[in-house]
Formats: structure tokens, C-alpha cells, sequence
């Protein structure tokens, strides 16, 4: 394998390049066994996609990434109000644009873009960081920005932002009083929303959204029988797959919870891994994959003698590992449903790209780990 990229000259990080590769191969077997071949070549063509992204993505010097983060930022804000006014609604939630006949989704280009703005923010205002004023105005504004404008159609979306914003800031030694402040706040916020749901009605005509989230919440915490799709079908679908497949799984293309299960080959794929190949090879593995690309990753953010460079790499492999964790949570039943898709296993468009974006900048921070210039991007 390694022979193989010195072969198409790819630079960077070699081990990550396997694991992407090893995780884009499990992707088309499992897609394909969960959406049948009418999807699997389109998926083909996305993953393409994609990782052409991402060897042009790692071909750049992360430096200018810098600038990168500052105008997707800005692009994002418009977007997001683009999508929440006009945008395509499915189930209460407008999250979808159509431009030239293609859909995708704004949280996907914001999702990157705060992190890389942040981690600029970080390294660029750290003598104005003192202060809980500093913090307020040069990183927590922007990030609250974008999560307030996610939050109608996406919570889980907005809540990993907000998470991965706090990340950053710790790995930037920003005062902890000021984080545990911030934390303190953002539950206080988030039991405020869920009781105005639950018990005032006209929430639901503000936020239609929200009455999806308490229901899954309490889908979660006070499980009932007659599940509907949002309180906890979903999640008993995936534990019959998981209790079918047991350790060694039913075989590739043997799943029949595939067709019971809602989102099989996106939200809930996880569930359709394990009842296909078992504990061993559809849980472990994957999870092991995900283990070394952030073992990886974070070794390249401490050989970074840039700040900026250590920051997004750790923020990238943070939020993209986070969301891998999140969605087999979701799918074992240790969450409620967040609607958040495995990176690069999951069918999808723009988690795709982006997913593959973020892995080429975290590679072009490998390429060039000893480079200072950052300040003049």
C-alpha cells in the first residue's frame, strides 16, 4: 500500500491516506448493500469526487487556509440565511439548497469554515484573549453566529459546532473559568429550549423543529412501546440489526433490518455494518480506523511548529471523530437520534466532499509541519 502512493506521488501523512482508503472500501461494500446498485455508482462518483478534493486540498500550503477560513465564514452567514428563508423543507427542516440542479447542504460548508476561522482567531488575537471580553467578541460571537443560524433546522449540527469551538479554546489554554462560564451558559440555554417546547405549545409554531427534539429526548431517557419514527424506532430497528449480526454478522448483503431501519445507509449504516459483519470487522474495525486517523492527526498538530497549523488539524480530526463517535452512539442507543451521518462510510454529497476536504487540509499540515508563516495569510 505504501508503495502504491509513492507510485501516484501523494504526499503527506501516509498512514492516514490508508485508513481514508481502507474506510472509502468498506463505504461503496456497505452502501452498496444498503441502497442497491441504482445508488452505489453515484456514491462511486461522490467518493471520486471527493478525494480529488482532497489531493488538491492537500497540495496547498495550509497557510492560506487562514484566508480560506475567513471567506468560507462569511459565505456560511449568507448561505445559512439563504437556506433558512428559501431553502428546500423536508420534516420541518430547511437545511437543503438547490443551485444548477444539485442539493446540498450550508451546515457542511460552515461546519469547516468556523473551525478554520476559529483556529485563526486563535492564533492571530492570542494577545487579546486575556479577558472574557476578548474571548467574547474575537471567538465565541463568531461561533454562536453560526450555530444560532443552524440551530432551526439542525440541533445536533449546531450543538457539535458549539463543542468543537470549545475544543479549540481549550487546546488554545484560554483561562478555564471563562469555558466552564461559557458551558454553564449553553446548558442553562439548552434546558431553557427544551422546557419552552415541551410545555408551550406556540414553540412549535416559532421552532417547528424542536418538537422533534423533544421527542427524541424523551424518546431516550423514557422509552415507551409504541415508538413512532422520531421517539425510538429508529434506535430499536438498529438493535435488532446489532443482535442479529453478534460477533461475526449474517454475511455481506444479508441485512434485513436494511429495510426496516430508517436512513440505513446513512444515519443508521452503522447498525447494517454490525448485522452484516459483525462486532470484529463492522464495529472494531471501523472504530480502530477512526482511533489511528486521530492518533495521527494529533501527532502532526504537536510536530507543528505553527499554531495556527496545530490548531486546525487538531479541530479537524476533533470534529470529524466526534461525529464518527456520535453517529455509533446514536446507533447502539447511548444517544438520542442526531441525524448525524459516519464520515466517509455514510452515502451522501456535500458530508462527502467536505469530510474529504478536511482530511486534504489536515494532510497539507503534514506536508509542511515546519512551516511558521501563517501570520502573513
Amino acid at each position: 500500500m505504501y508503495k502504491l502512493l509513492d507510485y501516484i506521488e501523494l504526499e503527506g501523512d501516509r498512514t492516514i491516506w490508508v485508513v481514508v482508503s481502507l474506510l472509502c472500501l468498506f463505504s461503496i461494500v456497505i452502501v452498496y448493500s444498503t441502497a442497491g446498485i441504482s445508488e452505489i455508482f453515484k456514491h462511486i462518483i461522490r467518493l471520486g469526487i471527493g478525494l480529488g478534493c482532497m489531493y488538491l486540498a492537500h497540495q496547498l500550503k495550509f497557510k492560506y487556509f487562514s484566508k480560506v477560513g475567513v471567506l468560507g465564514f462569511w459565505i456560511s452567514i449568507g448561505l445559512l440565511i439563504w437556506v433558512l428563508l428559501w431553502g428546500v423543507n423536508v420534516n420541518d427542516a430547511s437545511r437543503w439548497l438547490v443551485i444548477a440542479g444539485q442539493q446540498f447542504q450550508p451546515s457542511d460548508i460552515a461546519k469547516l469554515s468556523i473551525i478554520l476561522f476559529t483556529a485563526r482567531q486563535l492564533s492571530k488575537k492570542r494577545d487579546f484573549l486575556d479577558d472574557f471580553k476578548g474571548v467574547i467578541w474575537h471567538v465565541l460571537l463568531p461561533i454562536l453566529l453560526i450555530c444560532i443560524l443552524i440551530l432551526p433546522a439542525n440541533f445536533s449540527t449546531a450543538a457539535l459546532v458549539f463543542v468543537n469551538g470549545l475544543v479549540l479554546m481549550f487546546i488554545s489554554k484560554i483561562n478555564l473559568k471563562y469555558i466552564f462560564g461559557i458551558i454553564g451558559i449553553a446548558l442553562f440555554s439548552g434546558l431553557l429550549l427544551y422546557g419552552t417546547t415541551k410545555f408551550f405549545p406556540v414553540m412549535s409554531k416559532i421552532m417547528p423543529r424542536s418538537v422533534t427534539w423533544v421527542n427524541r429526548i424523551d424518546g431516550f431517557f423514557i422509552p415507551s412501546d409504541n415508538h413512532n419514527m422520531n421517539a425510538g424506532y429508529q434506535v430499536n430497528q438498529g438493535k435488532v440489526a446489532i443482535h442479529k449480526g453478534g460477533f461475526f454478522g449474517v454475511g455481506p448483503g444479508k441485512s434485513v433490518q436494511r429495510n426496516f431501519v430508517y436512513a440505513s445507509s446513512s444515519d443508521f449504516i452503522f447498525a447494517i455494518m454490525i448485522e452484516e459483519y459483525g462486532l470484529i470487522i463492522g464495529a472494531f474495525l471501523p472504530l480502530l480506523l477512526y482511533m489511528i486517523l486521530f492518533f495521527r492527526a494529533i501527532k502532526i498538530a504537536t510536530k507543528s511548529a505553527s499554531l495556527f497549523g496545530g490548531l486546525i488539524v487538531s479541530g479537524l480530526a476533533f470534529s470529524l471523530v466526534f461525529q464518527a463517535m456520535t453517529n455509533m452512539a446514536v446507533a447502539v442507543g447511548l444517544f438520542p437520534v442526531t441525524g448525524q451521518t459516519l464520515p466517509l462510510i455514510s452515502m451522501g454529497g456535500t458530508s462527502i466532499l467536505f469530510t474529504c476536504i478536511t482530511i486534504g487540509i489536515i494532510l497539507s499540515v503534514s506536508r509542511d509541519s515546519t512551516d511558521r508563516n501563517y501570520e502573513t495569510a
